[in-house]
């Protein structure tokens, strides 16, 4: 024991013996590094210097980019971009790529600089947007001003316009259309979204990924959903524009003029188009764990579909009937639309007529508006117990809960219904729930 506590001591002090002087040689050396004056960039170019440096750079344009291009790095970082004018560091990058058209880095990094450090995006994108007419074979430059225009300067046209110039680059990943897809739904074009989406579902099923049909499968049951509740919520103003009242049921908007003879792709049909396809090739099609939520097609639905034979002689992938698949899937349809997950679609009646609720909680999926009553049905139980461990009883009525009349509208139009000897509290729509 005492031998032990021994070494240990000893340890602890040769661990401190050469600890200790490699903590204050440490400190030492940044006390000496403090001591030096912060970095001055002397190279300040005061305007657009790209043709007289090519004329002085004697052909070596390359190399005087490079020269500049360290001292872009070593100003950067000396200092960054605190209380600098960001012109002559932009106007530094600008030369650099005058001079050497193909730096990728010194677009990107530019825009770093001066976008992201020194709070000049737009100046930064327009240093993007010179490389990448440069650059026509690069898809990062244009990817970057994607992002740039989206997540910092808010501006989904200009992002779409990047992005779209980026899935037109050869070296692009095949995850960027899905991004750029997003854009597209995002700014309410839903058809290139949904179309885009499906060419990456058909993608994965000739490759046999699993993974990525499942993504592409929600992403396609999510562009749809987003198109239906588009034209739902432009009947539901329709509807009270005309009637001075919101509707009751999800049935008096079939009648709206914005859901009279609309094309629009269904769930259940893009299903039965891919089944039918891929059978046709001998493939199993969409994986059977991803057809859980999603509205199936019956087999009455799917012997109606007629293939495109000119299409699918000789083809043993599916990606390339994309476009057969994606005119087919679409048609005119009247009344209420198809609900993408299987369900259908319902009037959330605990919120109409709130002038705070956001517009997308007015009309939902069945299912979504099932999660949401069971949510509340928990919260109201949970106050009953509390109530009840506060009384050492039941209370006598939801006014003794919360201390005021419980109005709340049972989402589905039933009745919320207490009974004070047991203290349950349940829905008439789904008293199981």
């Amino acid at each position: 024991m005492k031998r032990g506590l021994i070494t240990n001591i000893i340890l602890f002090l040769l661990f401190a013996a050469f600890f200790t002087p490699a903590v204050l040689i440490q400190r030492r050396g940044l006390e000496n590094v403090l001591k030096n004056p912060p970095f001055q960039e002397t190279w300040l170019l005061s305007s657009r210097s790209g043709p007289m440096l090519r004329l002085m750079s004697l052909r070596y344009d390359m190399v005087a980019a490079d020269f500049l291009w360290l001292r872009a790095i070593q100003s950067f970082g000396g200092r960054g971009m605190t209380n600098r004018d960001w012109k002559p560091v932009y106007n530094m990058f600008d030369t650099i790529t005058e001079l050497d058209p193909y730096f990728e880095q010194a677009y990107t990094f530019g825009n770093l600089v001066i976008g992201d450090e020194g709070g000049q995006q737009t100046e930064g994108l327009k240093l993007l947007r010179k490389g990448m007419f440069n650059l026509i074979r690069q898809y990062r430059i244009p990817f970057e001003g994607m992002y740039v225009a989206q997540w910092s300067l808010r501006n989904l046209d200009m992002a779409r316009w990047f992005g779209r110039m980026t899935v037109k680059r050869p070296d692009m990943p095949d995850w960027v259309p899905r991004v750029v897809a997003y854009l597209e739904v995002q700014a309410g074009e839903f058809f290139i979204g949904y179309r885009q989406f499906l060419s990456n579902l058909l993608q994965a099923i000739d490759a046999e990924d699993v993974a990525l049909q499942g993504i592409a499968l929600n992403k396609v049951r999510e562009t749809i959903d987003k198109l239906n509740m588009f034209h739902l919520m432009q009947a539901y103003d329709e509807y009270t524009t005309a009637t001075g009242a919101p509707p009751g049921r999800i049935e008096d908007l079939a009648g709206m003029p914005a859901l009279q003879n609309v094309e629009m792709p269904r769930m259940s049909q893009v299903m039965a188009l891919i089944q039918k396809y891929a059978r046709a090739q001998g493939k199993q099609g969409v994986y059977e764990g991803w057809k859980d939520g999603i509205a199936m097609p019956t087999p009455d639905q799917i012997a109606a579909v007629e293939l495109v034979t000119t299409a699918t002689e000789g083809q043993t992938r599916m990606l390339p009937l994309e476009g057969v698949i994606f005119q087919q899937s679409l048609d005119k349809r009247t009344g209420i639309p198809e609900e993408p997950h299987g369900t259908r679609y319902v009037l959330n009646l605990s919120k109409i007529g709130y002038p705070w609720v956001q517009k997308d909680e007015l009309i939902l999926s069945a299912a979504k508006l099932q999660e949401d009553l069971a949510g509340l049905l928990k919260g109201v139980r949970d106050a009953i117990a509390e109530r009840k461990k506060e009384l050492g009883r039941n209370p006598r009525d939801l006014h003794e809960v919360f201390y005021t009349d419980f109005n709340t509208t049972e989402p589905f139009g039933g009745k919320f219904n207490y009974d004070p000897t047991t203290g349950n509290f349940t829905s008439s729509t789904f008293p199981k729930l």
